[in-house]
């Protein structure tokens, strides 16, 4: 009699042993399914990257679209991460404000400078913060090119988006050449608080008075 009640006690524990192991793949399994990891503790969605594109229409003595690649800085990289991550006190640059264009990235200068730029220039404060500054060149502040506050579009419509474009048009008051686009943070140059986060160089354009030149900077977070 004994020896059944120990052959019982066995297959019981081999039954509850093999059950544990069916709740734990399930679980595991459920878990690649729904994250598509084998970590169930994992993250399904997360932001991994921001890719920045910028393009310009010129328009009236002359009329064509181009885009060229563009360059993002560390400092301003920066900026975001400490902005999200560190309550809004970033090392270098504004903390934002609700204020429209007194600290958003979402202002747009222009030079006329012929300068190269590099993701590690200094490109923030008084003087860095300029388009172009930082190397050596010069922001344009007249002739109706003066930095401004672009339009922030939802590309998809809706306000989980993860791809949004600045767009602003210029008109040219007086002649005026412009190789040089920045995405900066404030509409006054020349203020402590400015940090650029992008920048590009295009073959120089000579705009006549009342041409325009349409900026547009395509911001994307990839995510997965």
């Amino acid at each position: 009699m004994n020896f059944f009640k120990i052959e019982w006690t066995k297959k019981r524990g081999i039954i509850a042993l093999l059950a544990t192991g069916l709740i734990v793949t399930s679980f595991v399994l459920g878990g690649y399914v729904a994250t598509g990891s084998w970590n169930p503790w994992g993250h399904r969605h997360y932001y991994q990257s921001l890719d920045v594109n910028f393009g310009y229409c010129v328009a009236g003595s002359q009329n064509f679209c181009n885009s060229v690649h563009n360059t993002m800085f560390n400092s301003g990289v920066v900026w975001i991460q400490q902005v999200i991550q560190d309550k809004n006190t970033p090392t270098n640059g504004c903390a934002v404000s609700t204020t429209a264009g007194t600290c958003q990235m979402a202002v747009i200068s222009l030079s006329g400078s012929a300068v190269t730029f590099a993701a590690a220039d200094a490109t923030y404060g008084a003087t860095n913060g300029n388009c172009a500054a930082a190397e050596t060149g010069a922001e344009i502040t007249t002739s109706g090119l003066a930095r401004a506050l672009g339009t922030v579009t939802d590309l998809s419509g809706g306000s989980g988006s993860t791809t949004n474009t600045i767009v602003k048009t210029f008109t040219a008051t007086a002649t005026q050449a412009v190789q040089d686009a920045c995405l900066v943070s404030t509409t006054t140059a020349g203020v402590a608080g400015n940090i650029e986060l992008a920048a590009a160089s295009f073959t120089a354009v000579t705009l006549n008075n009342l041409d325009t030149i349409q900026i547009t900077w395509t911001l994307t977070w990839t995510w997965s």
